[in-house]
């Protein structure tokens, strides 16, 4: 089930609020811009913003659905593994919690199998860089017209049908 109101497939949220939300659940990734290189900083924006259009929250499992939606879902492609590699990206990295990691590279074979295919038959691929003027559409309507599947479609569609 859905706890934030953006992981929901049905979200009217707008992408600005999904990632008002977002933010608000996550104050500490709320970066000091000034502090972040120009590349950080457009990386980190449209990670976040992967994050809020594919219904993804911040555990292990869906942080490995939010790199291989960037990877196959987006215009981004390959190239956003230079994000990876900025010295912001991997000082976050250093600071992952072993447990986590673990258990998302246990259950990775269902999600890279499960995520690229949803990511293959999007109807488009995702602006990585230029979505500004997609802020202001509602997430339902993003995910409609770009063909994205949330991260937790199948347990939001059980949780709908419940009494």
């Amino acid at each position: 089930m859905s706890r934030h109101q953006f992981e929901s497939p049905l979200s009217t949220q707008t992408l600005a609020q999904g990632l008002a939300e977002y933010f608000a659940a996550n104050p500490s990734l709320k970066r000091q811009e000034s502090l972040l290189s120009p590349e950080a900083r457009q990386f980190f924006r449209s990670h976040d913003i992967v994050h809020v259009l594919y219904g993804c929250d911040t555990t292990m499992p869906d942080e490995a659905v939010v790199k291989l939606s960037s990877l196959f879902g987006t215009t981004g492609g390959a190239g956003i593994l230079r994000g990876y590699a900025n010295h912001e990206t991997l000082d976050i990295y250093t600071k992952l919690p072993l447990g986590g990691t673990l258990l998302a590279l246990l259950v990775s074979p269902y999600l890279i199998v499960r995520t690229v295919w949803r990511c293959a038959r999007q109807t488009q691929r995702w602006p990585w860089v230029e979505n500004h003027q997609y802020l202001e559409t509602p997430l339902v309507e993003l995910r409609s017209k770009f063909g994205i599947v949330v991260a937790h479609a199948r347990s939001a569609a059980t949780a709908a049908r419940e009494p």
